[in-house]
């Protein structure tokens, strides 16, 4: 991939606390991918990754900019445009990305709370609760796989790196800052 010139500006994208969120995150569905036996430590990371979708999205009601809510809606319209004129470069979120993000926070939601539910006395023995939780982890599984291509595919497309711009917070300023 080549790689954006040394003299090319640089603007913060992602804040600290995004880029904290976004790590626990993939840490805790990597160990939590590893350790699937359901025993305590797996209960507990997982619900270290519910308090990080939390804590990200609480951050979005008080955050400016490319961390708030407000930059965080994704559009069927929007969408349909930016497929349209051939996935510009955004300095933030891609509407694409938008949606992914959602997706995967509802989806870190949904595990946390099928995770609790299995555990209640009033589901003992019950294999549904446990089914869900199954069937939710891999699809967290496939759209984490699609995030990864599609990270990867975009830093290729627009010549930038995004893992590292995730890493630094720092992206190249860009022709389309309204992204």
């Amino acid at each position: 991939m080549p790689v954006a010139p040394a003299t090319a500006a640089r603007v913060r994208v992602w804040d600290a606390l995004v880029r904290l969120a976004h790590w626990t995150l993939a840490a805790v569905v990597l160990v939590n991918l590893v350790r699937d036996d359901g025993d305590q430590i797996h209960r507990l990371i997982g619900y270290v990754g519910v308090g990080a979708v939390a804590v990200r999205l609480l951050w979005a009601l008080l955050a400016r900019g490319p961390a708030s809510l407000g930059a965080l809606k994704p559009s069927l319209c929007a969408t349909r445009g930016y497929l349209q004129a051939g996935a510009p470069r955004c300095v933030a979120h891609d509407p694409l990305g938008l949606w992914m993000v959602w997706l995967l926070w509802l989806l870190v939601l949904l595990l946390g709370l099928t995770g609790w539910i299995s555990r209640l006395d009033a589901f003992w023995g019950e294999d549904w609760p446990v089914d869900i939780h199954a069937w939710l982890a891999d699809a967290l599984i496939v759209c984490v796989v699609v995030h990864l291509l599609g990270v990867a595919s975009m830093s290729w497309h627009w010549r930038e790196n995004l893992p590292a711009a995730m890493l630094t917070g720092r992206k190249r300023a860009g022709e389309d800052a309204s992204h």
